[in-house]
């Protein structure tokens, strides 16, 4: 357990740390957990308020950018200031992003746009933009936040799945080519995580209220249990980090027998279709 802890004390010593989409969900707790090891945490987010809320409960480094994530040159200018300002970035957390639960016959085309906007533009001005940071700095470590539905196909996630299965791409493509130039990437995947996400998530034919109880009931994972495992996860540079278990069983199921993974999948949306769709 000691050394455990002193592996992550020396990753994340002395380090400058920005975490997209910190000031709620797992990038808040990514920050709390951080700013006890890091030398500068960087809270970058639209919503300045909470974020300054984090940055009173915690120590004197840890502060709060104001920043629309889907605003290329917004974001431009806040990772070049941060990089300016301290000399380096040595690992960027994105974490932005939204939810949207619905099968794709109840979902309007405008929202498949608004949830690629809003899922992907924070991933690729991000990505883009700190890789160019790190490739001049000759170091750093991107972390994306994707979903389990972007490994493996999960019912009436579909849209959003694609969105997610989008990040994933992207990361260990760009850790394969990044990694001659000792920059780390690394993706991931958790699955059900009780956070804000799903108050101010996208339900197209789903009644949101019976959705949301059932997400209370399926046993969500805490936000400070999955951020503990992508900062450990991290760390190690693993390519994929898995937040839970589960989500490990059900992608090798998926990878292994596609076949006996869609039959059960079949089921789940029998199931949905008379529990969730509120025009079943």
């Amino acid at each position: 357990m000691i050394g455990h802890m002193s592996s992550i004390y020396t990753a994340y010593k002395d380090k400058i740390i920005v975490v997209a989409g910190g000031a709620s969900g797992i990038g808040e707790h990514i920050v709390r957990q951080l700013s006890v090891f890091a030398k500068t945490v960087i809270i970058m987010d639209r919503n300045k308020k909470a974020g300054t809320t984090i940055v009173k409960d915690l120590a004197d480094e840890v502060f709060v950018e104001q920043v629309e994530m889907k605003d290329t040159k917004d974001v431009q200018k806040v990772l070049k200031r941060i990089n300016s300002k301290y000399g380096t970035i040595d690992y960027f957390f994105n974490t932005a992003g939204t939810f949207l639960a619905g099968e794709i016959r109840d979902t309007p085309v405008e929202d498949w746009h608004l949830i690629a906007e809003r899922n992907l533009q924070p991933i690729i001005n991000g990505t883009a933009t700190v890789y160019e940071i790190m490739r001049d700095n000759g170091h750093g470590h991107i972390i994306n936040v994707a979903s389990a539905a972007g490994l493996f196909i999960v019912p009436a996630m579909s849209v959003y799945g694609a969105t997610k299965a989008a990040v994933v791409s992207l990361s260990l493509g760009l850790r394969l080519e990044a990694k001659t130039l000792n920059i780390k990437v690394s993706v991931v995947c958790p699955t059900v995580v009780e956070t804000p996400l799903y108050e101010t998530a996208m339900y197209d034919g789903i009644d949101k209220e019976k959705a949301l109880d059932y997400l209370k009931k399926s046993k969500a994972q805490q936000p400070q249990k999955a951020a503990r495992r992508i900062i450990e996860a991290t760390a190690k540079n693993k390519a994929i980090i898995h937040t839970a278990h589960s989500t490990l069983f059900a992608w090798a199921l998926y990878r292994f027998s596609p076949t006996l993974y869609i039959a059960t999948a079949r089921r789940f949306v029998t199931l949905y279709r008379k529990s969730l769709r509120s025009h079943y």
